[in-house]
C-alpha cells in the first residue's frame, strides 16, 4: 500500500491526472513503492512487461543491445519521470534493461490495470497519444544529431541533450548522476578516445567541470547554442 502523501504525488502525477477518481482509486490500491540502491536493475529485456514504473527520487537508465551484445541504445529517465511507453497496448515484453543510476525511490503500477483504466477515458488516451509523440520528436532530435559527420560534434551534441533533458527543467548546472567517457562515447557513436579528447577540451577552454565521473555544465549557452532544435 501507499501513504497519503504518495498517493497525493500519483494523484498529481501527468501520467494519472486525467484519470477519473474512481478509476484511480482502484489503481492505487494496486501500485506498490519500492526503494532500491545504485546498479540494481529493475527489469531484464525479454521480461514480461507487467509494470509502468514512477521515480519518486532518482534516475534511471535503459539500455539495449544488439546480436553482438553491444549497445545499440542507451538513454536516462528523469525524476519524476514514468516508463516505460513505448510499447503501451502492444507489447507483452519489455525491449531494453533498466538500471537504477541513483539511488532510487519509486512506484510499481500494473500495466495491465493502467491499460484498461487509459482505454476507458479519452482524455487519458489524448495524454498517452501526446506523450508518445514528445518522445518520438526528442528521439527523431537525438537521431538528427547522430547523423553529424563530425565525431566531437556529435560528443557536444550529446552533452547538450543531456543537459535539456535532464538538467535544464530543474534548473541543475551538474548532472545529477554519473556518467563514465564510455557512455558519453556510446550517446554520440563515436570511440572512447574522441569522447575523452572532446571533454578535455570542454574542460580547458572552461564550457564544463568533468571529475570523478561527475559533470557540471559551465557555459550553458554554449550548449544551448549547439542544440540543432531545442523543442
Amino acid at each position: 500500500m501507499i501513504n497519503k502523501e504518495q498517493y497525493l504525488f500519483l494523484k498529481q502525477h501527468p501520467s494519472f491526472v486525467n484519470l477519473p477518481i474512481e478509476s484511480f482509486d482502484q489503481l492505487a490500491k494496486e501500485v506498490r513503492f519500492r526503494k532500491i540502491p545504485k546498479g540494481q536493475i529493475f527489469f531484464f529485456a525479454g521480461d514480461k512487461r507487467e509494470y509502468l514504473f514512477v521515480l519518486f527520487k532518482g534516475y534511471a537508465r535503459i539500455e539495449q543491445y544488439d546480436q553482438t551484445d553491444t549497445y545499440s541504445y542507451l538513454d536516462y529517465i528523469r525524476e519524476g519521470g514514468a516508463f516505460p511507453f513505448g510499447d503501451i497496448f502492444q507489447n507483452d515484453y519489455y525491449h531494453y534493461t533498466a538500471i537504477a543510476a541513483t539511488d532510487l525511490e519509486y512506484f510499481i503500477v500494473p500495466m495491465y490495470l493502467y491499460e484498461k483504466l487509459s482505454m476507458r477515458t479519452p482524455k487519458q488516451l489524448v495524454y498517452i497519444s501526446q506523450k508518445l509523440s514528445k518522445i518520438l520528436k526528442f528521439q527523431e532530435l537525438r537521431l538528427r544529431n547522430a547523423m553529424i559527420s563530425r565525431a566531437s560534434e556529435r560528443v557536444i551534441q550529446v552533452m547538450a541533450l543531456l543537459y535539456w533533458d535532464i538538467c535544464q527543467r530543474d534548473r541543475l548546472e551538474t548532472l545529477p548522476f554519473e556518467i563514465h567517457i564510455q557512455e558519453l562515447s556510446r550517446l554520440a557513436a563515436t570511440t572512447r578516445e574522441t569522447a575523452s579528447h572532446v571533454v578535455k577540451e570542454l574542460k580547458k577552454d572552461k564550457h564544463i567541470a568533468y571529475s570523478h565521473k561527475r559533470l557540471t555544465y559551465l557555459d550553458i549557452d554554449f550548449f544551448l547554442e549547439n542544440l540543432t532544435e531545442t523543442h
